[in-house]
């Protein structure tokens, strides 16, 4: 009989999905609010730091996030996708630390990909980031911060504008707006201040 059950298949533990981790959370588990802190917190800090472009100034406002997160977890309704409700907590917060900053020096700062080149090797690539990087942070500072975000969920998270209309709760047409308008204004800028970037400047 031990033999058997030696040879008998062990059953691998299922992680719970973000919607199990949140009732277990009501049902007053505080450890499953800190596996659930663990599983978000890459994701939360990751878009903060694109939005705001500052690493300390990304930790403070995850740690915010999270506090509220705590406090709203009442309010979340399953029927949605947990990611979507959080993503719209982080970037409402993001956007009125924006509103509230004062110093140009922690304007947006992101790796998105403004320009394009005509090779594609990794090196390339990893030498011109930061470059990029200084001037996105440079002209991105005509953007309104709900255009900065919006402009960066979508370039950078890969957020489609319906997915972004829900997260913000806005009509997609507004999102696409923010988007139109974040191109334009900013692709003012490159042609004004780097006239070399402007005609590689990529529509996506």
């Amino acid at each position: 009989m031990s033999a058997e059950l030696l040879m008998m298949p062990t059953i691998p533990s299922v992680e719970p999905d973000d919607r199990q981790l949140v009732q277990t959370i009501r049902a007053g588990d505080t450890d499953a609010f800190e596996t659930l802190v663990r599983r978000k917190t890459t994701k939360v800090y990751a878009l903060c730091y694109r939005v705001i472009g500052n690493s300390e100034d990304a930790k403070d406002i995850s740690q915010l996030v999270f506090l509220k997160l705590w406090e709203n977890l009442e309010k979340y309704d399953p029927q949605y996708a947990f990611d979507t409700w959080l993503y719209r907590m982080v970037t409402n917060v993001a956007i009125d630390f924006m509103r509230n900053k004062q110093s140009r020096d922690n304007a947006v700062n992101s790796n998105l990909r403004l320009v394009k080149t005509a090779a594609d090797p990794e090196q390339t690539v990893v030498m011109q980031r930061k470059e990029v990087e200084n001037v996105f942070n440079e002209i991105s500072t005509v953007l309104s911060p709900k255009q900065k975000t919006i402009f960066i969920m979508n370039q950078m998270e890969d957020l489609p504008s319906a997915e972004i209309a829900r997260i913000l709760g806005c009509r997609e047409s507004t999102v696409r707006n923010h988007l139109f308008n974040a191109r334009k204004l900013m692709q003012v800028q490159l042609q004004q201040r780097y006239p070399e970037y402007a005609q590689l400047w990529r529509e996506r």
